[in-house]
């Protein structure tokens, strides 16, 4: 049998080098990042934090991704988090270059700024005219040592999921359940979806961070909304760092919603997407468990949900790209070194 087709569901080229860090709320929010790179890498193939501030350019990351793990397609979400960073994190011009450089390995998620509605409506424009393929929210900010917030079914953003369905875009990524960051965890409830999930029913709301937080609330939502799914970037980080913790989640989601909710994210490239990958496979539930993650599960969850959310036939799309350039230089090489490119080792 095939290998599972995996798209990796968010990712990002991130912006860590100092100069991008917005005083001292991005130098705290860096600190947080930063906490999770040693603790999901490898010490064999870790760095020191001096080398992990940096920006990462769009072909390193790239490069990374689709030459060092078993990843086929990047969901590429550029990042709003401009209280923290100067390009808010992941740069939108980067993830658009990817896009139009790359189309058939890349999705882009576009980060709106929804403070400003009526700003974020222009913005919103401006990235579906790019080509985006959806749009993410950060529904939260830090100013003056207070935590700000917006709800999704605040009806005053409604025009900008509007504006999302006018372009025929139908997937829009919400960030959740993951207080990043010296914030609090206002604004990463998942109750305020469900409305938006009513209200927009032709729209799938992707909650990503899910379960790392408000489980019990998030399985409900995927359980009674058939338009409402849980992406697990970073989440999928406990089936290393506390598999007891990954296996309740998987049983609750699994339970409740059945394996077509779940989607899969590396969060790369703070871990390493082959690191990831490498450890969901030895993930296994327990032997007397009902619930299994058999290949058919795994291959959903891999990326054979979010192909159907975007409309990829696998089929075809592993037939195209088996002879793009990604393809024919592990056709040769085999995978690359982890972090070949920090390491000064490219192609």
């Amino acid at each position: 049998m095939d290998r599972p087709f995996v798209i990796d569901g968010v990712c990002h080229p991130y912006n860590f080098s100092r100069a991008n860090q917005r005083g001292r709320f991005g130098k705290l929010f860096c600190d947080v990042m930063y906490s999770y790179f040693p603790a999901v890498n490898p010490p064999e193939i870790a760095f020191p934090r001096d080398r992990w501030e940096r920006e990462w350019q769009p072909d390193e990351f790239i490069e990374t991704m689709l030459l060092e793990s078993d990843t086929d397609i990047c969901c590429v979400h550029s990042l709003p988090i401009y209280d923290a960073w100067v390009d808010g994190l992941a740069a939108w011009d980067k993830a658009a270059y990817l896009k139009r450089t790359y189309p058939d390995r890349v999705l882009w998620y576009a980060g709106i700024d929804m403070f400003d509605p009526i700003a974020a409506l222009e913005e919103a424009k401006k990235y579906l005219d790019l080509g985006c393929d959806g749009l993410k929210f950060y529904p939260s900010r830090s100013v003056e040592g207070r935590t700000e917030f917006w709800l999704m079914d605040d009806e005053a953003r409604f025009p900008v999921y509007q504006r999302a369905l006018d372009y025929g875009i139908k997937n829009i990524a919400v960030h959740k359940a993951l207080p990043l960051g010296p914030v609090a965890s206002y604004g990463m409830q998942v109750d305020d979806i469900s409305a938006a999930a009513n209200t927009f029913p032709d729209l799938n709301f992707q909650i990503v961070h899910a379960g790392f937080m408000f489980l019990d609330e998030t399985k409900f939502l995927l359980a009674n909304h058939r338009n409402v799914y849980a992406t697990l970037e970073a989440t999928v980080l406990l089936c290393m760092l506390n598999p007891p913790a990954f296996t309740r989640l998987m049983e609750e989601f699994l339970g409740f919603a059945g394996p077509d909710k779940l989607i899969y994210a590396s969060a790369a490239v703070n871990p390493h997407p082959h690191i990831v990958l490498e450890a969901f496979a030895k993930f296994q539930m327990p032997a007397s468990h009902p619930l299994q993650l058999t290949p058919e599960v795994r291959a959903k969850f891999l990326g054979g949900n979010l192909a159907r959310l975007h409309g990829i036939e696998l089929a075809a799309r592993r037939a195209k790209l088996a002879s793009d350039k990604f393809s024919q230089w592990r056709a040769i090489h085999g995978l690359r070194r982890p972090w070949a490119v920090v390491h000064g080792a490219g192609p």
